[in-house]
């Protein structure tokens, strides 16, 4: 039973005649307080100014049966409602006191499902994964928008994948106020199995539809399946040809067959200069200016250019990179000049690489030539000029959830390559080199990492390989507490590259928000050139960690147990390379 209690207190006759301000206060528990705070029409006219009399008498008497709708939509049907208007210096004040009731409850649940989902092989799966889908459960409080919202779920759950026009057939909501109780009922159509057609391209200007098409990797009559349509989309967006791209289908239940795949894309600028200015832990200050060209030559060919300089690091590039064919393959060509002085090691080195690749959103394939001429020099006056033409294949392998912010989900790099001496080499050597990590949610708020990198070049030496070849290690993305690629092999006053390479990592975080944590770690691990004399340095330390909108922010102090010292560490994105 409602009861609605209504006081007015007369004004004086000059508050009949012209505009009076007029305020609001409710007194209800959450979240009905906020709920009719944002929605009542009483609310939103008080706070728009002066309001005639008349105009508050109509807004006084529609504010308890806008509550008493607004409260059945978060399951309070039988509320009680309060209310007074007064008259006070010269402005009318309304008061509501709202008892909300015994909340109506899901006491029953009847899902079905129909249409052609009920033929398929995997049938019975995909219903059972749309009855979970819908959420409610008996002994939930009937709130509308969780009504809608599991209707909606259960048609996106068959939608997603091949029965991309289901729909809810029926669904009924049976409300027994006395009994507070709800039975509900919803019938899904799963309609008939859509399959995807050709694409259809919207937007292209100056570049062949070869740019587009050959990112697609749904086959004509592939099985809709929304996953895919997106992956499409991203890949598009990540060429750097497209200010903006997307890609939809739209099937009927009429014409299920081969839907077309509708790409529409805004081209971005062909040419683009960037300016970047940074600074890490690792490598101080740091400037870069970039230059692209997308459409050189006319063909989308993308020529770019880069200026990098750090505090220990300064490169400059050229490269022409060719649009993917239709084989999924890319191919580039890449000139580099470098200049580092890291650990007392002085090299410059130039170099031209040839290379192909071939990229899906989890697995990656690269198979480069390159060849290389160093000069190094070292503080006793020790100077090599080795040189290597060496080929490389890699492959990684990638499950993260999420390519910003990850919270599960692992990868996995590997690379193998060698040169000959007999071909443009001082030395032959073969090299192996492995890197591997794996985020674990352990409970909702505890997050475990795993990080690991191996590395072996096969040689009877060091001697007569480039530095870019064998390893060194430490730093902020490797052992922290150590100075940039501070491990490795002391060499004439200098810390120079080894054979051998091992890391290994190992951090628990405590997410106190879903953004904000605190997390502990272990490092380990070194890079030295004699087989049997591996000396494991250790960093451990604590940090803070951010979930930034443009990728996961690490602060970390960690401790040196080789060079018994704190050091400072920050970082942006986790270290998935």
């Amino acid at each position: 039973m409602v009861v609605h209690l209504c006081l007015q207190l007369a004004a004086p006759e000059h508050a009949l005649a012209q505009p009076v301000a007029l305020q609001v206060r409710i007194v209800a528990p959450a979240p009905l307080d906020k709920l009719f705070a944002d929605n009542l029409d009483i609310v939103r006219w008080s706070a728009r100014g002066p309001l005639a009399r008349d105009q508050i008498d109509q807004l006084y008497a529609t504010a308890a049966p806008q509550m008493r709708e607004l409260a059945a939509t978060e399951g309070y049907f039988t509320p009680r409602v309060g209310a007074s208007l007064e008259y006070s210096d010269g402005t009318f004040i309304a008061r509501f006191k709202v008892e909300p009731g015994t909340p109506t409850r899901v006491t029953q649940i009847e899902l079905s499902v129909i249409g052609a989902v009920t033929q398929d092989k995997d049938g019975p799966m995909r219903i059972e994964q749309a009855r979970r889908a819908f959420g409610l459960e008996q002994g939930d409080i009937f709130r509308q928008a969780d009504w809608v919202a599991g209707k909606e779920r259960m048609v996106g759950s068959l939608g997603r994948l091949r029965y991309a026009t289901a729909r809810v057939d029926d669904s009924r909501a049976e409300i027994d106020p006395d009994a507070h109780a709800a039975a509900l009922r919803v019938v899904v159509n799963s309609g008939p199995a859509v399959t995807l057609g050709a694409p259809q391209i919207i937007g292209l200007q100056r570049y062949p539809s070869s740019v587009v098409t050959n990112l697609n990797l749904i086959l004509p009559g592939s099985p809709y399946d929304e996953a895919k349509l997106l992956k499409y989309q991203r890949r598009l967006q990540a060429t750097g040809y497209f200010a903006s791209a997307l890609v939809t289908a739209s099937p009927s239940r009429d014409q299920p067959r081969d839907t077309p795949i509708m790409v529409a894309v805004a081209e971005a600028p062909a040419r683009r200069v960037e300016l970047g200015l940074g600074y890490s832990t690792d490598r101080g200050a740091r400037a870069q200016v970039r230059y692209t060209d997308r459409n050189f030559g006319s063909h989308a060919w993308k020529l770019s250019s880069e200026l990098y300089a750090d505090q220990l690091v300064q490169t400059g590039s050229l490269g022409l990179t060719f649009p993917r064919r239709a084989d999924g393959w890319q191919y580039g060509v890449e000139g580099r000049l470098e200049a580092q002085d890291i650990q007392n090691q002085n090299v410059k080195y130039w170099s031209t690489t040839a290379g192909r690749t071939y990229t899906v959103e989890e697995y990656e394939s690269g198979l480069a030539l390159q060849y290389l001429s160093e000069v190094s020099t070292l503080p006793d006056a020790t100077r090599t000029r080795p040189e290597a033409l060496f080929l490389n294949q890699r492959w990684l392998w990638n499950t993260l959830d999420d390519p910003i912010n990850p919270r599960r989900g692992h990868t996995f790099q590997l690379q193998l390559g060698g040169a000959v001496q007999q071909l443009l080499s001082t030395q032959s050597f073969g090299r192996a080199h492995l890197r591997g990590n794996y985020l674990l949610p352990v409970t909702e708020h505890l997050t475990l990492s795993l990080r690991g990198e191996l590395g072996l070049v096969l040689a009877d030496s060091p001697q007569g390989i480039p530095s870019v070849y064998v390893f060194r290690t430490g730093g902020d993305t490797s052992i922290r507490g150590y100075p940039f690629d501070s491990l490795g092999v002391p060499q004439g006053g200098a810390v120079v590259g080894g054979r051998y390479l091992v890391v290994g990592s190992v951090e628990l975080t405590r997410w106190i928000t879903r953004e904000w944590g605190v997390a502990v770690f272990v490092d380990g691990g070194n890079a030295w050139d004699d087989l049997g004399a591996f000396e494991p340095a250790f960093g451990y330390g604590a940090g803070a960690r951010w979930r930034s909108p443009i990728g996961s922010l690490s602060l970390d102090v960690a401790y040196g147990e080789q060079r018994d010292d704190w050091r400072i560490s920050f970082t942006a994105g986790i270290v998935f390379r």
